[in-house]
């Protein structure tokens, strides 16, 4: 077995996002919080309350290939095309845009996106450098917890999400 290596970066800025202002105009958001646990090859693991999250290795924010910068952000309501399927877009991430909540197990499904599962784990599956297979981080029974996450927003149209570094 791989040893999980974690790093927290210290240049990972805070962002200010769009929900700080849904909040002071008196708009009641739902709140939740997406804490990081690890920095990997394999990407970035992370929990928001019962569920794991998985994302890219932090890229210094470029589109497609990294997790976000921490900091809060306002997430709203959207449809999936591709995924054909209703979810949540994070919003207010500078020079980001169509950064999806959903359905995925690795690393490469994410796309810079943030995906959830039930617990972390391992699958086997190709390298993407390599092409070899080897055992991967990854985020497990993916549908099931993505339907239960969503289920417990229903008649949320948007929700404040404050991304953060584990410290402890």
């Amino acid at each position: 077995r791989r040893a999980l290596r974690l790093e927290v970066a210290s240049d990972r800025r805070r962002e200010p996002g769009a929900a700080a202002a849904a909040v002071e105009a008196g708009h009641a958001v739902k709140e939740l919080t997406l804490t990081r646990f690890a920095y990997t090859p394999d990407g970035t693991l992370g929990r928001m309350g019962p569920y794991c999250t998985l994302e890219e290795e932090w890229q210094d924010n470029r589109p497609n290939v990294s997790c976000i910068p921490t900091g809060t952000y306002r997430c709203e309501r959207r449809f999936y095309n591709r995924g054909g399927y209703w979810t949540f877009e994070v919003t207010g991430v500078p020079g980001r845009s169509a950064i999806l909540f959903h359905v995925g197990n690795r690393e490469t499904d994410t796309a810079g996106c943030i995906l959830l599962g039930t617990r972390c784990g391992v699958l086997t599956g190709a390298d993407e450098e390599t092409g070899v297979r080897r055992p991967h981080l990854a985020v497990l029974a993916s549908r099931a917890a993505f339907d239960d996450w969503f289920a417990s927003l229903a008649g949320e149209d948007a929700f404040t999400l404050h991304v953060v570094d584990y410290e402890g």
